[in-house]
């Protein structure tokens, strides 16, 4: 189902050129924070790891990193023409959209992953076991698929993914999601929390358990996928 020559072109338009330098530096900005923290030691570890997740690293770092790198693997295509070349082969639609989807996580991740682990051992010092990094491993790894996804699908909709995903993450996510309890039903980093502190500490945790959440995003990333593939091949290109 996944092309692998795609995928590592793929891969290699995303990390090239100056934007994954400048996503770098957003993913280091937990980094810093837990470098600052460390120093000052006026927290609980635990607290302050719960509190960096859920109000910096899942609802602003994985999500802009996921949208951003998301939109790239599509939207630039689109933008340039080459997307027609990928048109013209006898590739599958849905195996195109799920190469572009997994090269953009790839991408995301590759940023992200050592990002959280560096912070989640500095914020913790000596008190850092695996559940308190894996957790908001799993967290970060299963929101930024879905952002990918979900990211892929506006790339088809619209020559603009990246403002309607900033949009999204601002308005709804930031704002409304963060004062009607029941919107966060529809907010990816809601669930991301829910996932990233299971091994930490609840701290204004989502009320979604766990298991609930990995099956949410994983099927939003599914219906996302789906719903890119159908746009597809209605949608006339570049």
């Amino acid at each position: 189902m996944i092309s692998w020559p795609v995928y590592r072109l793929t891969l290699r338009s995303i990390l090239d050129g100056r934007k994954p330098l400048a996503l770098l530096f957003l993913a280091l900005v937990p980094v810093v924070a837990a470098i600052v923290f460390a120093a000052a030691g006026e927290l609980d570890p635990r607290i302050f790891w719960a509190r960096l997740l859920q109000r910096l690293v899942i609802p602003t770092v994985t999500a802009f990193v996921a949208v951003v790198l998301g939109a790239s693997a599509i939207g630039d295509e689109r933008e340039d023409g080459t997307i027609l070349y990928l048109v013209s082969t006898p590739l599958p639609r849905l195996s195109l959209v799920l190469t572009k989807i997994l090269a953009s996580w790839t991408a995301s991740m590759a940023l992200l992953a050592p990002a959280v682990v560096v912070a989640g051992l500095v914020s913790l010092d000596s008190r850092a076991d695996a559940s308190q990094i894996l957790w908001p491993l799993l967290g970060v790894a299963l929101s930024a698929l879905c952002y990918c996804a979900v990211t892929a699908w506006l790339s088809m909709l619209s020559r603009r993914p990246v403002v309607i995903g900033a949009l999204y993450i601002l308005l709804w996510e930031g704002s409304i999601a963060t004062f009607a309890a029941s919107a966060d039903r529809f907010s990816i980093a809601a669930y991301g929390r829910a996932i990233a502190v299971e091994g930490v500490l609840d701290v204004n945790a989502p009320d979604a358990s766990a298991a609930t959440a990995v099956l949410v995003l994983l099927g939003a990333a599914g219906v996302a996928a789906w719903a890119a593939t159908r746009r597809f091949t209605r949608t006339e290109l570049p």
